[in-house]
């Protein structure tokens, strides 16, 4: 079976969610597919990535206007989204960094919370953030879907488990920093290659503020770490298609999945 994939890669306007509401739709007017299967944005798009606007930043699910352009672009192109991730609201919690996923009808299949927040000399999402606390597997009339934001593609037992419940395809969405570029793209093909598995990356490109560049380098890589498509760091769409079958056919030839043991043991001298 093959799927058509639209991943939008985007500069995001600081605190402007209007602003990039229009930068999105204006790139996806311009696809050449009408009908994809899967449209996938990056992390935090709506608002850029910056722990101290986070507060500001934050919407209400009902209320989002991230949540209503998402559900307008489901119906409007046929399609299901992955809808990169927005500062939302939590009623007595802090906020969270979460990612809508909506069928081609425009409804919620499943909503995720990063599951681990960003620490780095200095900047902590944590102080800012609450944490999610459970993966997220989503069944779609086109294969089960693996959800994962950013900073998350460095926890691979996040993605075995992916892995193990047979997903199909396997999303990461992010505002990943230009400097480390080649971590991103060498941890993207990781998590393909011993998961056997697609694995999409939607990235921010451009920058935040005159410190903070994003790598760009949106990409699918399919189930041997191999590149179907992929981009720099330009604002564009990219337009790609995987062959699920294929998948499995090489999966049952290649049993990395079935030949791993159920526990594993060390003995330390």
């Amino acid at each position: 079976m093959k799927v058509r994939l639209l991943i939008v890669q985007l500069e995001s306007v600081a605190e402007d969610i209007d602003k990039n509401i229009q930068k999105a739709e204006s790139l996806l007017n311009s696809c050449n597919y009408k009908s994809p299967d899967i449209i996938i944005l990056p992390e935090l798009w709506t608002t850029g990535w910056d722990c101290e606007s986070f507060d500001k930043a934050a919407e209400e699910l009902c209320s989002s206007k991230t949540y209503k352009f998402l559900q307008k672009v489901a119906v409007q192109y046929n399609s299901n989204v992955i809808g990169g991730s927005a500062i939302l609201k939590k009623t007595g919690e802090k906020n969270r960094n979460t990612c809508i996923i909506l069928n081609r009808k425009g409804c919620i299949i499943g909503i995720y919370d990063k599951y681990h927040l960003f620490s780095h000399r200095g900047q902590s999402e944590g102080t800012y953030l609450e944490e999610g606390n459970t993966a997220l597997l989503v069944n779609t009339d086109v294969g089960k879907i693996g959800i994962s934001i950013c900073y998350d593609i460095r926890f691979p037992e996040l993605f075995r488990l992916y892995a193990f419940n047979n997903a199909d395809l396997i999303v990461n969405m992010a505002a990943w920093p230009k400097a480390f570029t080649e971590e991103y793209t060498t941890l993207s093909r990781a998590r393909a290659i011993e998961n056997q598995v697609y694995f999409a990356c939607a990235c921010l490109t451009g920058k935040i503020n005159e410190s903070f560049n994003f790598s760009g380098n949106s990409a699918v890589y399919d189930y041997k770490g191999r590149t179907i498509a992929s981009l720099k760091e330009e604002e564009t769409v990219l337009e790609t298609e995987i062959d699920i079958s294929e998948m499995k056919l090489y999966r049952e030839q290649m049993p990395i999945l079935k030949d791993t043991k159920e526990k594993y043991q060390i003995l330390e001298l």
